[in-house]
């Protein structure tokens, strides 16, 4: 059980240094009255085996991850929250990819990854829906990435 700990730990500090590296070109996060939604995309051989194993990623220099995260501004600060996320990508050739995202809980974070092909020097434009719990909202998320594969 440490050991899940100490990969699951190393998996969101992972994260959070794409996040941070990344977040000096955008701020992959998109503000809603009292939701804030997070996002990033990164190649999966970013991530090392173990944590690859742990989430059931598959490792390949044409894939990449899609991370959302959904908070609640709440009386005690930001709260995660579930929520149904859906989504596509599209490259400039109009050529779409459906998204799929799973719920991964992890004591208080709560994350939704799914998976898409790349290509190297492809640009896709994301199109992520989130429907926080609770709420009848829809949160209309989009930005695009160019990924460029060894």
């Amino acid at each position: 059980m440490a050991r899940v700990h100490r990969v699951i730990s190393g998996f969101l500090v992972a994260l959070a240094a794409v996040a941070l590296g990344s977040s000096i070109a955008s701020a992959n996060e998109a503000e809603f009255d009292n939701y804030v939604v997070h996002y990033n995309v990164i190649n999966t051989t970013f991530l090392s085996p173990e944590v690859a194993r742990a989430y059931d990623v598959r490792r390949s220099s044409n894939r990449a991850m899609v991370n959302v995260s959904v908070m609640e501004r709440g009386d005690n600060g930001l709260q995660a929250v579930s929520a149904e996320v859906t989504g596509s990508a599209t490259n400039l050739n109009d050529q779409m990819r459906n998204l799929r995202f799973r719920e991964i809980q992890d004591g208080d974070a709560i994350y939704f990854l799914s998976e898409v092909t790349v290509r190297s020097g492809e640009t896709l434009e994301f199109a992520i829906d989130v429907a926080p719990a609770g709420s009848e909202r829809v949160l209309p998320v989009r930005f695009s990435r160019d990924f460029f594969v060894d």
